[in-house]
């Protein structure tokens, strides 16, 4: 089991810098990093083209792909290329909300337009969730992503801390201890469990501990958190309309043609 949950790869072409710790900046740097890494894959860049090259089917996918009439080999760029080629091709925003966005007033129903509005407004997701892709890439460059503090526990029923540094790890800054990318909430409604550890396996339970004001707010000794650690006072009515409206982020899976409209 990995220390980290895996966040989906839908959209992931549109981040300006990818895992939780924002330690690459390029789909082909990402690649790279799982094969090479001890405790994903596990394997070799290097030892990986050598084995596709000598694979008849895989050599003239590459020879197509990469046309050179001195073509010996494959070079490693190339793989790293095509794997991030494909993760550019998982684009969709064509959800419900979307279609709302763009003329069809019947595409959500009235709960969903409240918890819309409860997400911008009175619940402050949008304050590190901001629109269009609702996760971290900050508008209007869309150039550069932030990550937050909001202590998340190390299970639901200790009132620990993860232990995962996250961004700390890369940037030894005492202000990013504790500090993870904010991921995007389209299809959250399918991608549980929730946070970088997994530790929320429902949407309500990520409800209920920004409701309380995050780790702070859950009584967690935490004192570099980002996140207001002040109570939101929701409703269980004002939950259930966010949910509900996070419910209309999911992407149409087989309306790839709306998509790039």
């Amino acid at each position: 089991m990995l220390g980290r949950n895996t966040p989906t790869l839908i959209n992931a072409a549109l981040q300006p810098a990818l895992f939780y710790d924002l330690r690459v900046n390029s789909l082909e740097e990402q690649s790279h990093s799982v094969v090479q890494s001890e405790k994903e894959m596990h394997g070799s860049m290097s030892l990986s083209v050598k084995r596709l090259w000598d694979d008849k089917k895989y050599r003239q996918m590459f020879l197509t792909a990469f046309p050179n009439e001195d073509k010996n080999s494959i070079d490693t760029f190339e793989v790293m290329n095509a794997i991030g080629s494909y993760i550019r091709s998982l684009v969709l925003l064509n959800s419900r909300f979307d279609y709302f966005m763009r003329g069809d007033k019947a595409a959500l129903n009235r709960n969903e337009i409240n918890g819309f509005n409860l997400f911008m407004g009175k619940a402050k997701c949008a304050t590190c969730h901001f629109m269009p892709l609702f996760n971290g890439t900050l508008p209007p460059t869309f150039q550069k992503m932030e990550t937050e503090v909001i202590g998340v526990p190390e299970t639901i029923s200790t009132q620990t801390i993860d232990p995962d540094m996250g961004r700390y790890n890369i940037i030894h800054v005492e202000s990013f201890r504790h500090a993870f990318k904010i991921p995007t909430v389209r299809n959250a409604a399918r991608t549980a469990p929730y946070m970088h550890n997994g530790v929320f396996s429902t949407l309500d339970q990520v409800l209920d501990f920004y409701n309380k004001g995050g780790g702070a707010g859950s009584g967690l000794k935490i004192d570099n958190q980002t996140l207001p650690f002040d109570k939101l006072d929701l409703s269980e009515k004002e939950r259930k309309d966010i949910i509900e409206f996070i419910g209309s982020l999911d992407s149409k899976m087989n309306d790839r043609s709306s998509a790039k409209k």
